[in-house]
């Protein structure tokens, strides 16, 4: 079940004080799939980071389960 956050990063386009960040998780046994997803609902502004384990580019300096954003861990 994706997991939802107001946080209070200020929106990159319109410069709201908060925007929505969201943590979907994914595994089907073989490949897992953390995303990250940051909406302003004020403007729309959208940006959305992936981390898959079969690529090991997407995730070899970062921990996929914390946000790349905001630094919440996704639950």
């Amino acid at each position: 079940m994706p997991s939802t956050q107001t946080i209070e990063v200020e929106c990159p386009k319109c410069h709201a004080p908060r925007i929505a960040c969201r943590y979907n998780y994914f595994d089907r046994g073989d490949l897992q799939i953390h995303a990250w997803e940051h909406k302003c609902p004020e403007c729309g502004w959208r940006d959305t980071k992936a981390f898959r384990s079969d690529d090991p580019a997407s995730s070899a300096s970062v921990n996929a389960s914390q946000c790349p954003l905001c630094g919440r861990a996704g639950d």
